[in-house]
């Protein structure tokens, strides 16, 4: 694994997840205590290790990384993606991830 430093916890910006049902915004889902992040839309359900998706209407898996935290920096493994699923594309025009 090659981990590279791809932003600070203060470069978050909110909007960089997509939901694979409605293109909507996942940052707005909540996490729950089976590790699964369920969209606050129409409460898709995606298990955020396998990134499977787990509950309905979701149409299919989020892509995974292996991803971790030092000092204040995101370090992911951009090389290998942790299972198959395609990249989502941005969110839907109007929903409020929409830049």
């Amino acid at each position: 694994m090659t981990f590279v430093v791809v932003a600070n916890l203060d470069d978050l910006e909110v909007g960089d997840t997509t939901c694979t049902h409605q293109k909507q915004p996942l940052h707005e889902g909540t996490l729950q205590d089976d590790d699964t992040l369920v969209c606050a839309a129409h409460a898709s359900r995606y298990d955020l290790v396998t990134g499977e998706a787990v509950g309905p209407f979701a149409s299919g898996p989020i892509p995974v990384y292996a991803c971790k935290i030092e000092d204040d920096g995101i370090l992911v493994d951009i090389d290998q993606q942790l299972n198959d699923a395609p990249l989502p594309g941005p969110p839907a025009p109007g929903s409020l991830g929409a830049r």
